[in-house]
């Protein structure tokens, strides 16, 4: 069967979750890309997400306002700031916090974005 690609993916209000201070809105859920997921993350408010420890890669374009990521390593914390027109890069296994100030606008890729059925 051959899987249909929505070439222009459009914000579809049921594709976006409260993420900890913020919005994220899994822009390309319906089109069809096996492997790339793109989202668009907006805070609302400052603070961080709970810590999370990424099971793909992820990059991070800092549209506007100012990123500030919590990078964990252990007992080791480092803040990753990220201004607009930037991009910043999580690794797989990457433990970070989420957070910017409020009317940030990232815009987030990771692969694979089946990550959960993959296995990955």
């Amino acid at each position: 069967m051959a899987v249909t690609l929505n070439l222009k993916p459009a914000f579809d209000s049921n594709n976006v979750n409260d993420f900890g201070p913020a919005k994220i809105e899994h822009r390309t859920a319906a089109s069809g890309l096996a492997q790339l997921g793109t989202y668009f993350m907006t805070f609302q408010e400052a603070g961080f997400s709970e810590p999370w420890t990424v099971q793909y890669e992820e990059t991070i374009y800092v549209i506007e306002g100012q990123a500030r990521l919590v990078i964990i390593d252990g007992e080791t914390e480092d803040i990753l700031i990220g201004d607009p027109d930037e991009l910043l890069v999580l690794p797989k296994g990457t433990t970070v916090q989420y957070g910017a100030l409020p009317g940030t606008r990232l815009l987030l890729s990771i692969a694979p974005v089946n990550w959960r059925e993959a296995g990955a």
